[in-house]
């Protein structure tokens, strides 16, 4: 009876243990996968996020291009004006000059 009771003792308690075990083992388990879940969905949310801002900057930079060239164009017709000008003023100084060389 000593035996039999000493066996059943023994097998509950390794039982209980084993059973202790895989349930630690269990919950250690779910915790990894729940922690390699969020940290996929931590680099996906980064990802996105690294794509907007790159998707933005693309914007910003294309338009300081266009900007950019709107002001090289104005510059450009500016400095086209004033050299226009500039051989009118040369030509109407000419022709003020002629008339007196006529004369002398």
């Amino acid at each position: 009876m000593k035996k039999i009771t000493l066996i059943a003792i023994l097998t509950a308690t390794m039982l209980t243990t084993a059973s202790a075990g895989f349930s630690f083992m269990g919950d250690m388990m779910r915790d990894m996968t729940n922690a390699a879940k969020e940290m996929k969905t931590d680099v996906m949310d980064s990802a996105k996020e690294i794509k907007n801002e790159g998707i933005d900057a693309g914007k910003d930079m294309k338009s300081e291009a266009i900007d950019t060239g709107k002001e090289m164009k104005d510059d450009m017709k500016d400095a086209k004006d004033d050299v226009s000008d500039s051989d009118n003023a040369s030509k109407d100084e000419k022709e003020k000059e002629e008339p007196k060389k006529k004369e002398k």
